[in-house]
């Protein structure tokens, strides 16, 4: 379930179908992009409480609480966690949930689209389905990872009715009276566990502190999508401005074109340096994203140390076949433009003599989707 496309062309009218379940994507490109409007953060907090300006619509769960399976075997993919073909940051949810249960609308709405990804590859003639509904007052909700849809486009729903069967209640939910997310049209997208009705939100809560939080982040321990050092439902997709002059944030190689197979360095870099109630991790994740190249894309994760003092860093890279083993780098950070830059030159198994010219030289992610991202970069035609 952890690989799931990577991203969407800007607007709905293109999508990149790369692997077997849905991934994030503006879910309405209407209107003119304005100007953003900041929304604080909460440090510590489960979730993130919607601002006034946000839309008023609250959402029920679309399954029952006691058929998502948390921990071993499955794990909510929260909202912000940069993991498992996303190494960008999810902007959208994973919610596994045990065979044959029935996937409903999380709240009254009219279906706008249906969408036919294809074939799922599994062998069986199974397609994945993508729906969108439109909830009212700015609030759109897009159904993933759906096996057949039990609505059709025009349909008024209420809350509960039933949408699609599963084989998960995956959502990209876009608020489109908000700016303070990633953006390539109108609104953003939002974490839907902030705006569920609040007893289904403690519930939520309660349920993930019981069977994730006690008996595995505590001892520090991944379980399933669950990752200790993004612990909450809802996370901060972006973050090196809270480590500016160090190499913690999420980071796209911009002086090598991603079409172009390259053996070491990855197009997409996400850094952590999290110290909380679960343990200090120093960890990374990184993808290749040469989507023209088959066979080409390679991922991996690990832990990294900066022991050697400033400049200097070293990354345990594991997951990744004959590239696993200690990288050794170099690197010097700017931040004197608009968007952090980060040089790095790294061999494996001990340290480059210098920074050279052919160091990878990667920028600070922006609040855009990936692909668009990449492509107003110029590294992505």
């Amino acid at each position: 379930m952890i690989f799931k496309h990577l991203n969407w062309l800007t607007g709905i009218l293109l999508t990149v179908l790369l692997s077997s379940c849905g991934g994030g994507g503006n879910v309405n490109s209407g209107g003119t992009q304005s100007a953003s409007r900041p929304v604080a953060w909460v440090d510590n907090a489960w979730t993130q409480p919607v601002p006034e300006w946000g839309s008023p619509v609250r959402l029920n769960l679309p399954v029952p609480l006691d058929s998502i399976v948390f921990g071993p075997g499955g794990g909510i993919g929260a909202f912000g966690a940069h993991e498992g073909g996303h190494v960008e940051g999810l902007n959208h949810i994973w919610i596994p949930i045990l065979p044959n249960t029935p996937v409903r609308s999380w709240a009254s709405g009219t279906v706008t689209r249906i969408e036919d990804m294809g074939d799922r590859g599994t062998g069986d003639g199974r397609h994945e389905y993508f729906i969108t509904v439109d909830y009212g007052q700015g609030l759109i909700g897009k159904h993933l990872d759906a096996d057949i849809p039990l609505v059709k486009v025009g349909d008024q729903i209420r809350q509960g009715d039933m949408i699609a069967t599963g084989p998960s209640a995956e959502l990209m939910l876009q608020d489109m009276n908000r700016s303070d997310g990633e953006r390539s049209g109108a609104g953003s997208p939002v974490s839907p566990f902030d705006y569920l009705k609040d007893d289904v939100k403690a519930a939520v809560i309660a349920r993930h502190i019981a069977q994730v939080v006690e008996p595995y982040f505590k001892i520090g321990t991944v379980v399933g999508n669950s990752r200790p050092w993004e612990p909450y439902l809802t996370n901060r997709v972006l973050f090196h401005k809270n480590y500016q002059g160090r190499v913690p944030g999420e980071w796209i190689l911009t002086n090598k074109g991603w079409k172009t197979p390259d053996p070491l360095y990855f197009d997409v870099m996400t850094i952590f340096d999290v110290t909380n109630d679960y343990g200090h991790f120093q960890r990374f994740e990184v993808m290749d994203y040469d989507w023209s190249i088959l066979g080409n894309k390679k991922n991996g994760n690990g832990t990294w140390s900066a022991a050697d003092g400033q400049g200097k860093i070293i990354f345990s890279l594991t997951g990744n076949g004959r590239l696993a083993g200690n990288y050794y780098g170099l690197y010097k950070i700017d931040e004197s433009g608009g968007r952090a830059k980060m040089s790095i030159e790294w061999k494996k198994d001990g340290y480059p003599d210098a920074i050279s010219a052919n160091a990878a030289v990667y920028t600070e992610r922006s609040a855009t989707y990936l692909q668009n991202d990449a492509q107003q970069l110029g590294i992505l035609k």
